[in-house]
């Protein structure tokens, strides 16, 4: 009987575990810059955390009216709020927050700190 409840356990945190790990998702979209100015830097962070952890920029620069794409990795789990923080060359700054990653398909930041959901899923 300990070896079956055993059994039942091992398979119950494996099937716990495996569940964790297939909801993890990569995100990607796009984002397009209409602040006016070139930014020099783009973080992205869950909602959640305090750290920003590093520029995802693909280029040095985001030149005002271009648009980059945005990929979030599977590392930062299930969550679908996301926070952006953007600087310019003149060490000024924006926070976006409350980007929701899972239904976006293309955003767009404006200089006023407000954003737009241009394309949805």
């Amino acid at each position: 009987m300990k070896k079956l409840l055993f059994l039942f356990l091992v398979i119950a945190g494996i099937s716990l575990f495996s569940s964790k790990n297939s909801s993890a998702q990569a995100l990607t979209f796009q984002v397009t810059n209409n602040t006016g100015v070139t930014l020099v830097d783009v973080f992205v962070s869950p909602a959640e955390s305090n750290n920003w952890g590093n520029d995802i920029l693909p280029n040095n620069l985001f030149e005002n009216g271009s648009t980059i794409n945005v990929n979030i990795p599977e590392s930062f789990g299930t969550t679908c709020m996301f926070d952006m923080k953007i600087t310019d060359g003149a060490d000024g700054h924006i926070t976006f927050t409350g980007i929701d990653a899972c239904k976006l398909v293309a955003l767009q930041i404006n200089g006023d700190g407000t954003f737009q959901y241009l394309a949805t899923k």
